[in-house]
């Protein structure tokens, strides 16, 4: 279905590149949507479910991230939307997002990277599917088609078949380059 919203505002845009998130002192910028079927939770440690979801945050093992409860009533296929703030890409040559995710258990659903340019989303331009490991991994992608936009970026979070779906995302980085 189509928003009227996330839109970017001047006065609100990161302009200043290097932006990152870690989620250790609170969601920073970060948005709940108010129309899926449930919520991103900040947590440390382990998910509350067994054979699942990380034991710890990304960097420290003491931090916070970010992860979708997939315990019952949250599957099957719930989603999770999460807004990024406003990120102004104009005068870049390239722009990527880099992010830490875990999608760890054996009924796994799918994460994926959304961007607004501030009049239509395109949806998948990233999109991770199953179980991928216990273990915490990295993904850069690309956001050169974006560069000369005001984007936001929305992770869509869809659980699994059952609740060994506890997918997670820390340490996010939004990064450009200049041109020559």
């Amino acid at each position: 279905s189509t928003i009227s919203y996330p839109f970017c505002l001047p006065a609100t845009c990161i302009t200043t590149l290097p932006y990152a998130e870690s989620f250790d002192t609170n969601f920073g910028q970060w948005l709940q949507a108010v129309n899926d079927n449930m919520d991103w939770t900040r947590g440390t440690g382990a998910t509350p479910t067994a054979n699942t979801g990380p034991t710890a945050d990304h960097t420290t093992g003491t931090g916070h991230y970010l992860y979708t409860d997939a315990t019952s009533p949250n599957n099957p296929n719930k989603v999770a939307d999460l807004y990024g703030p406003c990120v102004d890409l104009g005068g870049l040559a390239t722009a990527e997002l880099r992010f830490w995710y875990h999608m760890y258990g054996t009924a796994m659903g799918t994460l994926r990277v959304d961007v607004w340019d501030g009049s239509a989303w395109t949806n998948g331009v990233h999109s991770l599917n199953g179980d991928l490991g216990d273990s915490w991994q990295q993904a850069v992608v690309d956001l050169s088609a974006f560069v000369g936009s005001e984007i936001r970026i929305r992770f869509h979070g869809t659980t699994g078949t059952g609740a060994t779906s506890d997918m997670a995302i820390d340490d996010i980085q939004i990064d450009g380059a200049l041109p020559p």
